[in-house]
């Protein structure tokens, strides 16, 4: 039989073992001589995870405070859906269709942060057993307000000229629970903000519909022509996210120096799951005014000025 002495020693010794495995991880960091930038960093502002039922998955989110002031953090869980004008649309306290904040579990909810301090901050995600495969969002939310100080003769002081400062980020989740789940898109329109320019500044503009259960990462590629069918141009469309059962737009600048005439884009979509890849088409014309006008001024003077020499010299044939 263990000596009951022998065992408290061996708990005591593997308590101080993997005991310091499960101290908290966050950490606040001062960094001397930071510059007043007059705002707070939050990152990542989004993260994706892909998960199994009753995986923990596990985000650090890095905050640094740049205002001047020292800041009370607090941290909130809020879920998050699509937007028909907007990426996102955070709920507040409403529970969204594709709900996640029960499942977010910040290391830490309160805090003081000082100028030219970052901390960082340790966010799990803990998936139920019984989730089904398909997309769950939510988002933490950092709320900074100013720190309050008393003056020794119990005078409330604050930061002279300015009121309290309050201000709200969000880092965003998208979570992806593994196992079939519908992948559905597909490509509203393609189109330029108009048919006719000045100049080679156009703009292209690419409505995204998701119709699935999850969000979509779409992105592209756009190949501009000329009149006689020759690639002048072609762009890459970062990939950008689409809630499912909303439209996303993006759009997408192409400027060129010197263009004149009829152009053709093709727009060549990668709708963000598998190899599903569609075209679409449009067309629009540059046309510098400027130029077509001094052209028909030059035009005009010089048809002027011929006239005007033939009413005042008589051309004679010689005989």
């Amino acid at each position: 039989m263990i000596n009951p002495r022998f065992k408290s020693l061996i708990f005591a010794f593997l308590f101080f073992l993997f005991g310091i495995g499960t101290v908290s991880a966050f950490e606040i960091t001062k960094y001397e001589n930071m510059p007043v930038e007059g705002d707070l960093v939050l990152g990542p502002g989004k993260s994706e995870l892909f998960l199994s039922p009753g995986e923990v998955g596990v985000k650090e989110l890095k905050i640094t405070n740049r205002t001047g002031n020292p800041l009370q953090i607090s941290v909130d869980i809020e879920d998050f859906t699509g937007d028909n004008l907007n990426s996102t649309k955070l709920l507040g306290n409403d529970r969204g269709p594709y709900s996640l904040r029960d499942y977010i579990k910040p290391e830490k909810s309160n805090f003081i942060l000082a100028h030219g301090e970052k901390a960082n901050l340790i966010v799990d995600i803990n998936i139920p057993k019984d989730a089904e495969p398909g997309g769950l969002y939510g988002a933490a939310i950092i709320r900074a307000d100013k720190v309050i100080q008393n003056n020794p003769d119990g005078k409330v002081e604050g930061t002279k000229g300015q009121v309290s400062l309050s201000t709200r980020l969000a880092s965003l989740f998208f979570v992806r629970i593994k196992g079939d789940a519908k992948e559905e898109g597909q490509l509203k329109s393609f189109l330029t903000d108009k048919k006719f320019y000045q100049n080679g500044n156009v703009n292209f503009s690419i409505l995204y519909e998701n119709t699935g259960r999850v969000h979509l990462n779409p992105y592209a590629t756009i190949e501009i022509t000329n009149l006689l069918g020759k690639k002048i141009d072609s762009l890459d469309v970062a990939p950008w996210f689409v809630m499912p059962g909303f439209s996303r737009d993006r759009t997408v600048q192409w400027n060129k120096t010197l263009a004149l005439g009829r152009y053709t884009a093709t727009l060549k979509l990668n709708k963000g799951y598998g190899d599903n890849i569609t075209e679409a088409k449009t067309t629009f014309y540059i046309i510098p005014l400027k130029i077509v006008l001094i052209g028909l001024g030059s035009i005009i003077i010089l048809a002027i000025l011929i006239v005007w020499f033939s009413s005042k010299f008589e051309l004679k044939k010689n005989k």
